[in-house]
């Protein structure tokens, strides 16, 4: 029975009254190898609960694997919430999808399930569509597999508003998350409030910002949030690193978080950012920050041999 480090950590409750981590660990570029090693050491000795990956990263096998250690070293299933998501190709056969990762991660049910990409417009670098069922027809079969049992809570990921708000004219079970790009330098202040009146929980991915240079835009190369003079005197100041200031703003806007590492040193600086409180004008100062700078740009995927990475318009 391992001597797992006290969870204390602050938890958000979903519009179904579900209670789910505010921090987690993003696996997102994690190779086989390192992804299981850090997924494995961020469960048994910093107390993370919270584990996102999705088809598309590749990395279900190794988590899996890491889970069944876990688990055998004496944490409950019930205790840790693995999130992975449905990828545009896959509308076809939803089920099948899903039970694959299933199979992957070694689970008998995944506790958040999201639609990856759910983006006005998705296409193949040769500019022909991803053709697939409409929305309402995807979220249909999802629902259904929420009552076998297979999945526990539905949401979606890069959701515009717009759809976001249709989908509340025919859907029985209601996205909870909307994950999205979110940081100092995306503030996405009127999204973000436009969520809170829906009861949907904001998830940010690259939290930090981006440091998948190749990723982003041109105009977005030299931005580098980790060096910006507001969060490095604030984290002199309150004796943090400049991750952690940004990771507490966070939470003070009510997201929840999935900051990724490889790196097994980082991982106990990303989660203890909870037990501190800047002043109201402190918080606003970071989002003061703000450029409007969307750091993922999906067509530069191919960056990382994805030659066939769809994007979206």
């Amino acid at each position: 029975m391992v001597d797992s480090p006290a969870t204390s950590q602050p938890y958000l409750t979903f519009s179904n009254g579900t209670k789910f981590p505010a921090i987690g660990l993003g696996t997102f570029l994690s190779t086989e190898g390192d992804c299981k090693t850090v997924v494995k050491e961020a469960i048994l000795n910093h107390g993370y609960r919270n584990i996102d990956t999705a088809t598309i990263y590749e990395n279900e096998e190794a988590i899996g694997e890491a889970l069944q250690e876990v688990f055998a070293a004496g944490i409950k299933r019930e205790d840790v919430t693995v999130t992975t998501k449905l990828w545009q190709t896959d509308k076809h056969d939803i089920e099948g999808a899903l039970r694959l990762s299933l199979k992957k991660l070694k689970l008998d049910y995944i506790d958040l399930y999201l639609v990856h990409w759910m983006a006005p417009k998705m296409v193949w670098e040769d500019e022909n569509p991803i053709k697939g069922p409409p929305i309402h027809k995807v979220w249909e079969e999802l629902e259904r597999l929420v009552d076998a049992g297979l999945i526990k809570n539905l949401g979606v990921s890069n959701c515009t508003i717009p759809i976001l708000v249709d989908m509340w004219s025919y859907v029985r079970i209601k996205p909870v998350i909307n994950q999205v790009e979110l940081h100092p330098y995306f503030v996405q202040k009127d999204s973000v409030a436009f969520h809170k009146k829906l009861g949907v929980i904001v998830q940010a991915y690259a939290p930090l910002g981006s440091s998948a240079w190749s990723l982003r835009p041109e105009k977005l190369k030299d931005l580098n949030l980790l060096a910006e003079p507001v969060l490095v005197a604030l984290a002199a100041k309150y004796g943090k690193s400049v991750g952690q200031i940004v990771l507490n703003w966070h939470l003070w806007r009510g997201h929840q978080i999935i900051p990724k590492t490889t790196k097994v040193a980082r991982l106990a600086e990303n989660i203890q950012v909870w037990d501190f409180k800047l002043t109201e004008e402190e918080y606003e100062s970071i989002s003061g920050l703000n450029q409007d700078a969307r750091f993922f740009n999906p067509k530069a995927f191919a960056a990382y041999g994805w030659n066939n990475m769809p994007y979206f318009d």
